[in-house]
This record gives structure tokens, C-alpha cells and sequence, in this order.
């Protein structure tokens, strides 16, 4: 704030603002009227408008009306100015009334004193404080974490005895080998697992064919030399079954922070059960070697840098972030990565008080950013899916009664297209539907369902209809001025219009004789 408040730290509201927020506020007519035109400057008259609305005036009346007894009159308090100053700053954080600079200079134009930088702080406290407790990151460290780590833990146990069971059936495998065999078949399982060579999983695993790295081409020609496919199809079963007993202790500790907070989102909480993953199982510093650098500088320098973190990554299992600090640690270039504004608590309490009426889009565009950037901040903020529009394969067969196989083979037809985050876009499903009506199930919908399918085909229509009426102005306007182009290169031109050959004779003639002369 000014120099009376330059001395405070965080934004925060003391007892000694009262010395600029009430300045010549005083408990007389005069100090009654500034209080009124201060409380009309924050907030000015709608744009276009030349008296505030109804509800304002009301306002205004009760708090500026008589008060009997020792009561005091709210004007006359600091902390009225003071929530008054933070509902201004909410306002311009939500857009209702300008933007956040135009909120900001409206408060500093009353009150001088008060910095605009001190305001913008303020507008940080208040946006922070009306954040749900699901955005802050201590709230997932201590409440979400602790509960996901026993099953993380519990999850990791498997894997390791079945690692120790596989090496005791087959002791001449590769530790590492084997691990590598296990990440594979988590990554590959959907359901039941399928069937994975040998010759695949090395290729696919280390990412490296022969004769391109030392390290690994040891491990890996030790592996072929002592094992055949014959081994890995005795050990597959006993890692599957080791998966199978670590993805359920996980999927248990991802149900159990469900129910616990049920305003978080499924797919955020996997996200983070993933990170956990990769710090338990890294468990120390990594153990980097100069053929692993080497090799990391190799491919950077022959496809860039993406690739050669993706490579390191699939040959050791390391998380992506740390194999990106080794590489800005090596001075290799990361290549023009954008301009990356950090989120401000103003920017994520617009977002999160936006995720009923406003669209990905709409959001990045208010905010000035891509929607990218929107999907990273729902992703990692574990916004609740209501953020998202458009709908899942399972929430379209729950709502329409069809199986998900069938939903799926439309959008692999083409009948029913995808957003980017992977959820069906209503115009698309709002299209198929009135092309295909005999795919709608009526006597299998309940009466809200009845009502959304209805209003999704009258949407259609009138779209359609709409698109028809556009298409034969079009039409008629080409034919027009065709016609005139004819006229006019025949040397010959009238304004009498051209008559139909099949419109009726009576039509004809009246409309003849209101374009003759009297």
C-alpha cells in the first residue's frame, strides 16, 4: 500500500488501513455522501447503461438508511471497506465487471494510497482463499498421498517377489531383463494380457537394435545367449500374476482416496499415483554412467531431445523429469520451448468457478492462453471432471443403453468424433444421432433422458434447417446475378423481372400490371 502500508507482507488487511480506507468517513451528511460516491466509483454503471439496476439501488438504501440506537452504521466500519475492496477484486477476478486491471484501477482511483501492485497481491490472498483445498499441493501431500503410498508399497511388493520367484525359476535371467519383461507386460496389459515375444520386448524394452550401445548390448546378448523363448514363456505367468495382485492393490488405494474426497478426479489421482511410482521405485539418486550419457548425447545430437529422453526412458524405466535434468545438466539444448506463464491463484479461481457454464476453450480464450495449457492445469490441479465437456464411451452407453463395443465401432466408422481430451463432442453425437435415429432406444430412456435426446434432435433440426435456408439464398442470389450477367452482355437491360414459365397465368399478370406505368 501507500507509505503507511508499504510495510506489510502478503496482502493481508491490518488494523492500520483504517487511516486510508476512512478518510473523511465521518458519522455526518458529509462523510454519508462520500461514503456513497466511493461505493458508486467501485462499482460504475453497466456499459450502456445509465442508472444502476434494482437490486444496487436496494442496496445502497439499506446501507446508508437510518440506524436506531447504538448501532453502527456498516459505513463507518473498516472491516466494511475492506470486504467491500475484496469484492471488488473477486468480481474482477470472475470478469463480472471488467477485467482484473480495470477492477484494480478502480479501487486505486478511490483510494490513491493504495498501490496497484499491493492490489494485484491482494487479488492473489483473495483468489487463494476461495480455492477449493484440492488445488493446493499440501492438501494432496498430506491427505491423498499417505493413502496412496500404502498402496503403492503394497503394489510394489508383488512385483518384487515376483521378480525374486521368476529369477529362482530361471536363474540364469538378467535382473534387469526381467524387470524391463515386467514393464512391458503392465504397459501391454488391458485386460487380459496378451502374448509377448522375446525378440519384441528386447527391441521394444531397451529400444536399441544391435550394435548401438555397449552396456546394453551386453545385457542384452547375455540375456539370448543363456535364455530362449521357451523361458520367458515359464516366466511370463508368474509376472502377470504379480501384476495382477500390484494393479489391484492399486486400484483399491485409488478407490479408498475416492470415497474419501469424492470431488477429486479419477484420472488426477492416477496421475498422481504415477508420481509416487516413479519416486518410490527410482529410491534414491540414479545411478548414471558414462555410456548412459554418452548415450543420451548420441541421440540428442541425431533426433533432438524428446527422442533422446524417451530412449533413456525406455531403456532404464527412469521418470522423464529426472533424465530432463541430467540433459540441461550436460548443456543439451532443449530447443524454443514457449513462453510458459506461471498459473496465478486469480487465474485458477476464474477456471475453477467457470467449470459449470464456460467450455475449455472459452476459458483459454478469457484467460489468454492455449487450451493446452487449460487440459495441463486440469490434469495436474485434479479439477473434477465437470470441468470437461462433451462425454465419455462410458457415460454414453450408461445414458443411450447401448453396449461400448457398438459406441466404439461408430467412432472408428467416422460416425462419432472425439475432442482432444478424448471425450465425444456433443455436436457430434447431436449430428449422429438425427442421422440414425433408429439407434435411439425411447423405450429404454427414463424421463430426463427423454428430455436431453429430444432437445439434442431439435438442436440438429434447427441447424439443419438453418444450413438449407443459407444454401438456397445462395443459390437464388447465384442464379440472380448469373441472370443480370446475361442481361447485361446481350447489350440489353430491364427492369422488369424475367417471368416464370411455371408460374400461374393470374400471378403473371398482376404482378405485370404493378410494374407498368399508370
Amino acid at each position: 500500500m501507500g507509505a503507511r502500508h508499504g510495510a506489510q507482507s502478503g496482502a493481508v488487511w491490518t488494523s492500520d488501513s483504517a487511516v486510508v480506507l476512512l478518510d473523511g468517513i465521518e458519522a455526518n451528511e458529509h462523510g454519508k455522501g462520500l461514503a456513497e460516491a466511493r461505493l458508486r466509483a467501485l462499482h460504475p454503471l453497466p456499459e450502456g447503461r445509465d442508472h444502476h439496476s434494482t437490486d444496487f439501488e436496494k442496496r445502497l438504501r439499506k446501507i446508508f438508511e437510518k440506524h436506531s440506537g447504538d448501532r453502527v452504521q456498516p459505513w463507518l466500519a473498516l472491516e466494511f471497506w475492506q470486504q467491500e475492496i475484496d469484492n471488488v477484486l473477486i468480481q474482477g477476478i470472475l470478469g463480472r465487471s471488467g477485467s482484473k486491471s480495470s477492477a484494480i484501477d478502480r479501487i486505486h482511483a478511490v483510494w490513491p494510497e493504495i498501490s496497484s501492485a499491493w492490489l494485484r497481491d491482494r487479488m492473489e490472498e483473495v483468489a487463494r482463499a476461495g480455492l477449493p483445498r484440492w488445488v493446493q499441493t499440501e492438501f494432496w501431500a498430506t491427505e491423498v498421498d499417505p493413502i496412496l503410498l500404502i498402496g503403492v508399497d503394497r503394489a510394489t511388493r508383488y512385483r518384487r517377489e515376483a521378480v525374486d520367484k521368476a529369477l529362482r525359476t530361471c536363474p540364469g535371467l538378467h535382473i534387469g531383463a526381467v524387470w524391463r519383461r515386467l514393464r512391458a507386460l503392465r504397459n501391454r496389459r488391458n485386460g487380459e494380457p496378451e502374448a509377448v515375444s522375446f525378440a519384441d520386448s528386447l527391441v521394444k524394452l531397451t529400444g536399441v537394435a544391435r550394435g548401438t550401445g555397449s552396456a546394453v548390448e551386453e545385457t542384452s546378448t547375455s540375456a539370448v545367449s543363456s535364455n530362449d523363448r521357451r523361458v520367458w514363456q515359464s516366466v511370463d505367468p508368474i509376472l502377470l500374476e504379480g501384476i495382477r495382485k500390484a494393479n489391484q492393490c492399486e486400484r483399491e488405494a485409488v478407490d479408498k482416496a475416492l470415497r474419501a474426497f469424492s470431488e477429486l478426479r479419477t484420472a488426477a489421482i492416477w496421475a498422481r499415483l504415477r508420481r509416487l511410482r516413479y519416486k518410490q521405485g527410482t529410491g534414491g539418486p540414479l545411478l548414471w554412467t558414462d555410456e548412459l550419457d554418452e548415450r543420451l548425447v548420441r541421440v540428442h545430437r541425431e533426433a533432438g531431445l524428446s527422442v533422446s529422453v524417451s530412449d533413456i526412458q525406455n531403456l532404464t524405466g527412469w521418470p522423464r523429469r529426472a533424465i530432463l535434468r541430467r540433459a540441461h545438466k550436460l548443456g543439451l539444448p532443449s530447443g524454443p520451448a514457449g513462453d510458459r506463464q506461471r498459473w496465478t491463484m486469480a487465474e485458477l479461481r476464474f477456471a475453477i468457478e467457470s467449470v459449470n457454464h464456460l467450455t475449455v476453450r472459452e476459458i483459454a480464450d478469457e484467460l489468454e492462453r492455449s487450451e493446452k495449457a487449460v487440459w495441463n492445469m486440469v490434469g495436474h490441479r485434479g479439477i473434477p471432471a465437470g470441468f470437461q465437456d462433451g462425454y465419455t464411451v462410458r457415460e454414453l452407453s450408461a445414458k443411450l443403453h447401448v453396449r461400448r463395443p457398438s459406441i466404439r465401432t461408430w467412432i472408428k466408422a467416422g460416425l462419432l468424433h472425439k475432442k482432444r481430451n478424448g471425450r465425444i463432442a456433443e455436436d457430434s453425437l447431436q449430428s449422429f444421432l438425427y442421422s440414425h435415429p433408429e439407434r435411439i432406444n425411447w423405450p429404454l430412456f427414463d424421463e430426463d433422458t427423454t428430455f436431453w435426446v429430444s432437445d439434442l434432435l431439435e438442436a440438429e433440426r434447427i441447424r439443419v434447417n438453418e444450413a438449407g435456408t443459407r444454401t438456397r439464398a445462395n443459390s437464388r442470389s447465384s442464379e440472380g446475378t448469373q441472370a443480370a450477367e446475361a442481361s447485361t452482355s446481350d447489350g440489353s437491360s430491364s427492369s422488369t423481372p424475367e417471368a416464370d414459365p411455371c408460374e400461374d397465368p393470374v400471378s403473371h399478370n398482376s404482378r405485370a400490371r404493378g410494374a407498368s406505368p399508370q
